[in-house]
């Protein structure tokens, strides 16, 4: 019956055709992406063949179009790209967050977990001091090995790079595959029966989806020479919080660690929240493959992948429109449309004061209206709110610094607390209000922001609001998150899309399992 059932919620995938029809054809930066793509790996290799196929581009799309320079990493320091006007969208009938419409999967009952032989309850028998990483790492992947590009397929193998392999222990060749490792004969049941065991422990907190993802995005980033690699550096600020879920995962990889390593078990967990979460809402979603199987973890991390080198920046010091895209072009190799389909993945969160300083008062905040476990579109829709900005002190949380942020009352009735708290209220970062407002003119040498979001927001700062000037359209993400208030499943391919570039962080062309980095250095650009 738990088969059956889970089969049920990871047994979803969107046709050729409909990703055609949602990624809006060869044009703009699906067009760049064509491009950038055949300039990389060469007019005829299979990662251009697969990239300019899905958007409908031809050979001749790309002529003289390596002279385009607006995806110079240049212009994104400079903020040169050629500004766009954009029309208001006086549509507010977007209905109610409370109009989902559930798949009946997700209300039937799961199996309790009694018969799962690993609860995640149960971590007596970590000991942090006495476990060497090496007991599973030189068990797991073999160095890469390297052959002449003559090699042979496998039957029924597709997405092949014959330049690059990668076997484990017991010879199965594992590596970078486009079409995703799902359908492998070897590989295909282990994905399944990885995430069934995710998705056993997601049922039994349905915040841990959002958690899942989150550790994702903090273990591929990372600057010099990281990318995916287990390992979260739990001291940092940035970083607290995800104990919780590194913890619920800690069992999952003990189960399945003679196959996969650790930031590989975080990587389907964190695909299975994404199926999960997105087709919630959206019975057309798209299915979150496993594109590449042999990451390799850090050698200096504990059995929870507490540790590691990397110096992690997870938002740039001063957060605008133009900083925050160069920011994740260096880290990820995203453009404008992969940041802003990234960052909506927000909207299935919340943040909780005492680990990230936004909230109100000791209750958390929430991005969105949306529910805090579904992956949809109205994060996105909430930009058309009075946004106010303000400075929250942190007073009740001593080691916490002061933060600033934006905030949406919902004048409720029976919304507020007895305390003068509003529980559940809306916030919003600076780096999410850069993608529709570009403030890099409006900010002092702190980072603080003197404009607002409308003429009927408030603002918290030294100037009294009515002599506040508005904030600008950031002309490179604005249309885009229009695009996605209107378009939940263009949104959800985006993510999808966006996702296989963040996942394979850190291995060159996702093939040749090194630490090689591309930040900004053309691995898609």
């Amino acid at each position: 019956m738990m088969k059956i059932i889970l089969a049920g919620i990871l047994g979803f995938c969107a046709t050729v055709s409909a990703a055609n029809n949602y990624y809006g054809g060869c044009t703009g930066e699906r067009k760049h992406d064509c491009c950038a793509a055949r300039r990389d790996y060469g007019i005829n290799s299979w990662q251009a063949a697969k990239t300019c196929d899905k958007y409908g581009c031809n050979r001749k799309t790309c002529n003289g179009y390596y002279e385009d320079d607006n995806y110079n990493d240049d212009d994104y320091k400079s903020g040169s790209s050629s500004k766009q006007t954009y029309q208001k969208d006086d549509d507010d009938n977007w209905g109610s967050p409370t109009n989902y419409k559930q798949t009946s999967n997700y209300k039937q009952d799961y199996d309790d977990g009694s018969n799962y032989n690993k609860n995640p309850n149960d971590y007596d028998d970590y000991n942090k001091n006495s476990y060497n990483n090496n007991n599973y790492q030189d068990n797991f992947v073999k160095d890469v090995v390297y052959k002449s590009s003559g090699g042979s397929r496998s039957s029924g193998y597709s997405g092949y790079n014959s330049d690059y392999e990668i076997y484990t222990m017991n010879g199965q060749r594992a590596g970078y595959n486009l079409d995703g490792w799902e359908g492998d004969g070897f590989w295909g049941p282990k994905l399944q029966k990885v995430r069934e065991e995710c998705a056993v422990m997601f049922h039994q907190d349905m915040l841990y989806l959002a958690k899942a993802i989150r550790l994702v995005f903090h273990d591929c980033m990372g600057n010099e020479d990281y990318g995916c690699d287990g390992c979260v550096d739990l001291t940092h600020p940035d970083n607290s919080g995800l104990d919780l879920i590194m913890y619920k995962l800690l069992p999952i990889f003990r189960n399945n660690r003679q196959y996969f390593s650790r930031t590989d078990i975080w990587q389907i967990c964190s695909l299975t929240a994404l199926d999960i979460s997105s087709s919630m809402y959206e019975q057309n979603a798209p299915h979150f493959k496993m594109t590449l199987i042999g990451r390799k973890d850090c050698p200096n991390a504990d059995e929870v992948g507490d540790g590691g080198d990397k110096i992690v920046d997870m938002y740039p010091k001063s957060i605008n429109s133009q900083s925050l895209v160069h920011h994740f072009y260096q880290y990820f190799g995203f453009d404008a449309r992969c940041t802003t389909a990234v960052m909506g993945t927000h909207g299935m969160s919340l943040m909780h004061p005492w680990n990230s300083g936004h909230g109100d008062g000791p209750y958390p905040a929430k991005w969105s209206e949306g529910k805090s476990y579904i992956l949809d579109n109205w994060y996105f829709k909430g930009f058309k709110k009075p946004w106010t900005y303000e400075l929250r002190d942190n007073s009740e949380y001593p080691n916490i610094e002061a933060k600033k942020q934006w905030y949406w009352e919902s004048g409720q009735e029976g919304f507020w607390n007895g305390d003068g708290y509003e529980q559940g209220k809306l916030v919003m970062l600076d780096a999410d209000m850069s993608l529709k407002y570009d403030y890099s003119d409006y900010q002092d040498q702190n980072g603080y922001v003197y404009c607002k979001a409308s003429y009927e927001a408030q603002h918290h700062g030294p100037q009294p609001a009515q002599s506040v000037p508005l904030c600008p359209m950031a002309y490179d993400t604005y249309d885009i998150v229009e695009e996605y208030a209107h378009d939940n499943l263009k949104f959800l391919y985006d993510v999808e899309y966006c996702m296989i570039k963040m996942f394979n962080t850190g291995y060159r062309h996702g093939m040749d399992g090194n630490y090689k980095m591309y930040y900004g250095h053309g691995a898609y650009y």
